[in-house]
């Protein structure tokens, strides 16, 4: 499985972390945006890069798709800018759980500085393995994907 995982600065040492540990267990990692938590990074920028990865991807059908920055926050409000791109900003493994599950969520955002490692491990776990329902939910995601900019 490939695991594509994007930061600011703020984000960056959440990043470094996850991908050390999805790497132990076999996961093929690529890392996107920031380089350092000590050089500045614009979350929307990252964000705005990382959307056009996910939409230009071939696979992105069997890539999962990370983003961080500090808070979550900023970079899913430039991730979700774009068609087909639903980023889902969480901070518990319910929550993770309920984003693929009712939204098909294709991005999982975490706060860099709000959730510690153990926890952004699990709620990766969680949401990778939920499978998206689909029945009621599918004409809202249809309806998402309709708006918003394209690449």
């Amino acid at each position: 499985m490939k695991v594509k995982i994007t930061s600011d600065h703020a984000g960056h040492l959440a990043k470094e972390e996850l991908a050390k540990r999805l790497e132990k267990e076999g996961y093929e990692v690529e890392l996107f945006g920031s380089t350092s938590p000590d050089k500045s990074v614009s979350y929307a920028e990252v964000g705005i890069e990382f959307a056009k990865e996910l939409v230009q991807d071939k696979d992105s059908e069997n890539t999962k798709y990370v983003a961080f920055c500090g808070s979550g926050i900023g970079i899913s409000i430039a991730l979700n800018r774009f068609k087909h791109v639903r980023c889902a900003r969480v901070t518990n493994e319910e929550e993770a759980h309920l984003a693929k599950l009712h939204n098909d969520a294709n991005v999982l955002c975490i706060g860099g500085r709000l959730v510690p490692a153990d926890q952004v491990q699990r709620m990766f776990h969680e949401w990778e393995k939920t499978q998206f329902e689909g029945n009621r939910h599918i004409p809202r995601i249809a309806k998402l994907d309709e708006v918003g900019e394209n690449e």
